[in-house]
């Protein structure tokens, strides 16, 4: 799943962060003394943790507005051990009518009876997971970090750029060193709770032969603790430009807002999940979910 290939800038961004969801807050440092470690130490930590966390001890159910130049999507989404599984509840402002209902019925009913479709997802959400650990793995190589500031309580904000010295690799490390911006973390839980980054520079791919990612696209990924032990990512926001193999042009402008989490026993199949989603449609669509403080954020992307 090569980024020339399939991957997009959202793909690459989601990467980054959003794959390690679960968090073990009881086994962290208590407390930690800034001035007595550095900005770089700090985040090597974090990334020990986020390394080390066992998405597969923790299933959610949540709600979620996916929002693209196609279409905005209101989705009640469910998690297993078979991987996760969606119901869209709303298009465009508007509830699904008893057709497109019919038909969501009918793709849910052939996805858990088909075990090709469940294997590909599965297999796509382990590479995805691996690709990760070697992404996030190069984050403490690749950049220079400095203490910005303590916005609030437990968390402090590190500004990284890219580290010269580092000589990146394949296009996904290429992607990953050319981003500046800052890390917002959980100092005493050791925790990352938003990234914020931008391309710094235009990254050309085999001498722009192959292909660019211009400068000046945003990532934004934002996390929240939903228990005391967990944590899972509730936004995820892309602004990127470019073009990949010459004909193919990239220009996503997107997000995915996630609410509501409500945790999933272990052991829930698919079959036991389509009928959770399908009582959430029962249920009708909620108000709004995007917090008011996130749709503020949202409504202005290049702040």
């Amino acid at each position: 799943m090569s980024l020339v290939s399939r991957s997009t800038a959202l793909h690459i961004a989601t990467l980054m962060l959003l794959g390690s969801t679960a968090v073990g807050a009881g086994s962290q440092t208590p407390a930690i003394d800034l001035p007595n470690q550095s900005a770089h130490d700090l985040v090597r930590d974090v990334i020990y943790n986020e390394l080390h966390d066992r998405e597969h001890d923790s299933h959610w159910q949540y709600r979620s507005e996916c929002v693209s130049s196609v279409a905005t999507l209101v989705r009640e989404q469910v998690e297993t051990d078979q991987g996760p599984i969606f119901r869209v509840l709303e298009r465009n402002g508007n509830p699904l009518d008893p057709t497109q209902q019919q038909r969501e019925d009918a793709r849910l009913a052939d996805y858990i009876q088909s075990p090709g479709q469940i294997a590909r997802v599965e297999h796509e959400h382990q590479e995805d997971e691996n690709r990760l650990g070697g992404i996030m793995e190069l984050m403490p190589k690749a950049f220079l970090f400095e203490y910005k500031g303590s916005p609030d309580g437990d968390q402090v904000q590190v500004s990284f750029r890219p580290d010269p010295a580092f000589n990146p690799s394949g296009y996904e490390a290429r992607i990953v060193h050319a981003l500046e911006g800052t890390l917002t973390i959980n100092a005493r839980l050791k925790r990352m709770v938003e990234m914020r980054g931008v391309v710094g520079e235009r990254v050309d791919f085999g001498y722009g032969l192959l292909g660019h990612v211009d400068k000046g696209g945003v990532f934004e990924i934002h996390r929240l603790q939903v228990s005391a032990e967990h944590w899972k990512t509730d936004l995820v926001e892309v602004h990127v430009e470019g073009k990949i193999l010459m004909l193919k042009t990239v220009s996503k402008d997107q997000r995915e807002a996630r609410t509501d989490f409500r945790p999933v026993p272990h052991g829930t199949t698919l079959a036991a999940a389509r009928e959770m989603l399908n009582e959430a449609a029962d249920r009708g669509t909620q108000a709004r979910l995007v917090p008011a403080a996130t749709a503020q954020k949202l409504s202005n992307p290049n702040r």
